[in-house]
């Protein structure tokens, strides 16, 4: 499921975006080209209508002010996912 959020303003953490539904910790988000902006870290404010901290990717540090006002999309989770791996419950001595 693909979430539509506005980005607001600059805070020292990250950017600060508000959507219609709250995304999940790590989800991706992407401008409207599919250009990767960064991962959600932190959600807050109201259930209806939440705000979220987005920690920006890299490549785009160096252009946060052309972010702000625009509409981007919070969608899967960024990485690969890995299977757990298989730890004894009782170390063995």
């Amino acid at each position: 499921m693909v979430l539509t959020a506005k980005i607001l303003h600059i805070r020292p953490r990250g950017l600060i975006a508000r959507g219609d539904q709250a995304p999940k910790i790590g989800q991706s988000v992407l401008d409207s080209s599919k250009r990767r902006i960064g991962n959600v870290v932190e959600i807050f404010g109201p259930v209806r209508s939440p705000y979220f901290t987005i920690k920006p990717a890299s490549e785009v540090k160096s252009e946060l002010n052309r972010l702000i006002g625009i509409e981007v999309y919070v969608g899967e989770l960024h990485g690969k996912s890995r299977k757990p791996e298989k730890v004894p419950r009782m170390r063995k001595h």
